[in-house]
């Protein structure tokens, strides 16, 4: 998820959903970049699962899919992506640029 804040105040403006983000994805931008910033929470793989939704090694050649989790902040990113609209129930920590509740 990349997450969009009023560098002033912290106050979350907007997100753009998603683990993964691409080049383009990367290069958008929600408000003027003048007064605003942007936090991009990223997501790693942590368990890797063949086509038959067996568990297997990361270096394997049958990886067909994956579980992923963020690399922060953990709690509060799996329940913003289950229920996105949350996120406006917390800002951004000018100092940390961590997620913290208002």
């Amino acid at each position: 998820m990349i997450i969009f804040y009023k560098k002033q105040t912290g106050e979350i403006i907007g997100t753009i959903e998603g683990r993964i983000h691409n080049k383009e994805s990367l290069n958008m931008w929600i408000g003027d970049k003048n007064t605003t910033d942007r936090v991009i929470i990223q997501w790693k793989p942590v368990k890797f699962y063949n086509s038959k939704g067996e568990e297997v090694s990361k270096d394997s050649p049958e990886v067909f899919t994956a579980d992923y989790e963020p690399e922060s902040q953990k709690e509060i990113m799996m329940e913003v992506e289950k229920n996105p609209i949350l996120i406006y129930n917390y800002k951004i920590n000018l100092k940390t640029k961590l997620l913290e509740k208002k």
